[in-house]
């Protein structure tokens, strides 16, 4: 396996690595190990480095999700960027509409101590009233998910209330239609548990 030096001394060397991303994760770098040597000291390119030293298609892809739902994770460490109260976010209390667990409440999986799984979708959302108190990372400061096909970049976007396992199933399929047909299927299926489980209540 041949091996390729990337130099990164400042902001201008860091755009220029990311506009050949494309080219990096192309089958022109298959056989290439990249080693960075980076002096601005951004943990997002080491993280985009072992993603492109990662060639195998799946574990390519399990790396990229869970890689971001930590940098997620790591910015709200410790904060309750929510405001939740008795199972009430900042929204529901202010308009004290009776309803908990704020947007997680459309979720089948909610829980009243947190989400049991990773959905990076659900962690890229915010509503308004979380970005005016925290400075959240949003879609486009996850530089490693450059990295996606665009289908599944798609997918990240949408793929809301499921668990880890079938997200990265959704991802590995080669084909969009398939992924949405079973991301259609999960959302109708969750709406009708939810209807049950709001009736019986």
């Amino acid at each position: 396996m041949r091996s390729k030096t990337i130099l990164i001394n400042n902001k201008n060397d860091y755009i220029k690595f990311l506009k050949k991303i494309n080219i990096y994760k192309s089958i022109l770098y298959c056989n290439t190990l990249f080693v960075v040597k980076n002096n601005i000291h951004n943990q997002m390119i080491d993280y985009i480095i072992d993603t492109l030293n990662i060639k195998n298609r799946k574990k390519r892809i399990e790396y990229i999700y869970d890689s971001s739902c930590k940098i997620i994770d790591d910015n709200t460490k410790n904060a309750n960027i929510c405001g939740f109260k008795n199972g009430k976010c900042y929204v529901q209390r202010n308009l004290n509409n009776g309803k908990c667990n704020g947007c997680c409440r459309k979720c089948l999986y909610q829980t009243n101590k947190g989400c049991p799984t990773k959905n990076l979708s659900c962690k890229l959302f915010n509503c308004s009233e979380v970005t005016s108190r925290y400075n959240t990372i949003k879609y486009d400061d996850l530089k490693i998910l450059k990295l996606l096909s665009l289908k599944n970049r798609i997918i990240i976007k949408s793929d809301y209330f499921s668990r880890r396992e079938d997200v990265l199933k959704d991802l590995y399929a080669y084909t969009l239609t398939y992924s949405t047909l079973r991301i259609l299927y999960r959302l109708i299926i969750n709406y009708i548990k939810l209807s049950k489980n709001n009736k019986k209540k």
